[in-house]
């Protein structure tokens, strides 16, 4: 965040690698910013964002003026779900933890060091796919996901089987996200 013209609104600049987004309330801001920009290197344009980081940004535009955006990682959903190979035939799940069975006091097996060690492996990979959604569209994950990490250097089969039934339940919320918008409103509104 920073502010290019006095007395004008600021610009929000994120950056990875060779990619920025960026957004100011003003468009005059905006401008600056672009030909500020422009005149660094070559530089492509390509309008509103609608995908940054595998995170998928559908626009709205109301009649009223105001504007808003709700972020979701859905195509990343999907092909973690898909990677697992689940049979998801039976009832959606409503809530990523299995209720009555706390993560903590799932018990630790005796395995074989090569058995330990590809079942760590794939559970690091699995919670860390939860994790990057929970830090970026899915806050509705992060207390699973911080109940999961806690175990990544020594999980039990029943570690994994827990992430796996997070990530069922993530099959079938694949479409939530955050929601923004500039419409004023008295209530703080969430949706599960």
């Amino acid at each position: 965040m920073g502010t290019l013209i006095d007395g004008e609104p600021p610009i929000y600049v994120r950056i990875y690698v060779g990619d920025i987004i960026y957004f100011s309330t003003s468009d005059e801001v905006e401008q600056r910013f672009e030909t500020l920009l422009s005149k660094i290197g070559k530089v492509g344009f390509m309008g509103t964002v609608s995908l940054f980081l595998g995170i998928e940004f559908h626009w709205t535009h109301h009649e009223d003026g105001n504007l808003s955006v709700h972020l979701t990682q859905q195509s990343f959903a999907e092909t973690l779900v898909e990677s697992l190979q689940f049979d998801l035939q039976y009832s959606p799940f409503l809530a990523p933890y299995r209720s009555g069975l706390p993560v903590d006091s799932i018990p630790h097996e005796s395995m074989s060091s090569h058995d330990r060690d590809a079942l760590q492996l794939a559970y690091q990979s699995l919670v860390g796919s939860l994790n990057w959604l929970a830090h970026t569209t899915r806050p509705d994950l992060a207390t699973i996901v911080s109940l999961l990490t806690q175990h990544q250097s020594n999980p039990s089969p029943g570690h994994m089987e827990a992430a796996r039934y997070a990530t069922k339940y993530l099959a079938h919320t694949k479409t939530l996200g955050i929601y923004f918008t500039s419409q004023k409103r008295s209530q703080l509104a969430s949706f599960l």
